[in-house]
């Protein structure tokens, strides 16, 4: 890793490299069936094509945000990553496609990142944690894996709400 890790500048690319893609049939499918997993599992709603996973948002992250919201928020939902991370490693790949972006995954975070200096991570970028951090969440925990370039991370249904309070 370079001592000058940084996010691929979302906001910046929305319009001219990003937008153009989220048409994508395959982009969408991925995003549909592993995010249901999320969805189903938590609340038993279901995410369906057209949907974006910030409509599913039940943290106030972004409230404090003041004027219009970046558009690629629409793509962010908390504590969603390991649901997403097969999404963004297909949009990356369709963004740049000569980077070789792989997932870099942890149980505190999942990631896209080139192999040198890029994450492509849609969250932590919005939530406004650095790219280092980021990068340290899912690459420097017990628990973390790099996976071959352009290989999925195999997804799960996540935990019912109230499988978590009785937890607490």
């Amino acid at each position: 890793m370079s001592k000058a890790i940084r996010y691929y500048p979302l906001q910046r690319y929305w319009t001219k490299k990003i937008m153009p893609h989220l048409t994508d049939k395959k982009l969408n499918d991925t995003l549909v069936e592993n995010f249901n997993k999320f969805t189903w599992g938590r609340w038993r709603q279901k995410f369906t094509a057209g949907q974006t996973p910030f409509e599913f948002e039940s943290c106030d992250w972004w409230c404090e945000h003041r004027g219009r919201r970046p558009a690629y928020w629409a793509y962010v939902k908390h504590a969603a990553c390991h649901w997403t991370v097969n999404w963004a490693l297909e949009l990356a790949q369709l963004v740049e496609p000569k980077r070789q972006w792989r997932i870099v995954t942890s149980a505190e975070h999942s990631t896209v990142w080139d192999g040198k200096d890029t994450l492509f991570d849609f969250n932590f970028q919005a939530l406004g944690i650095s790219a280092r951090e980021c990068f340290k969440a899912a690459a420097r925990h017990s628990t973390s894996r790099e996976l071959k370039p352009g290989q999925h991370e195999r997804v799960y249904f996540a935990e019912h709400y109230s499988t978590e309070r009785i937890k607490q």
